[in-house]
């Protein structure tokens, strides 16, 4: 009889083989970004447009009209927290989705 200690399985498992994994230079294809990835990047442009509008548009006439006038642009100011919070789910979703 043969001890079982010494069997040793027929086929022992080899080591999984990445190809490239080693090798900083190896090449991808470029591939069309999903459309997560897209509606993320469109998102960070939008919060930008609307964050630079609130602010440009809000802190500007306040400085340089009239004390009854600023009231009217004061709604503009109010684009931007709206931006800044669009941009953060924009560059959030971005990269999450990979940041291609």
């Amino acid at each position: 009889m043969t001890d079982p200690s010494e069997k040793k399985p027929a086929n022992p498992p080899e080591d999984e083989f990445e190809p490239g994994i080693g090798d900083p230079y190896r090449f991808e294809a470029p591939s069309r970004q999903p459309g997560f990835a897209r509606l993320s990047k469109a998102m960070l442009v939008l919060g930008a447009i609307l964050s630079t509008v609130g602010v440009v548009g809000g802190l500007g006439p306040i400085v340089f009209t009239s004390e009854e006038d600023k009231r009217q642009f004061m709604d503009l100011l109010m684009l931007a927290p709206a931006g800044v919070i669009l941009m953060f789910a924009g560059i959030t979703g971005w990269v999450i989705a990979g940041g291609r």
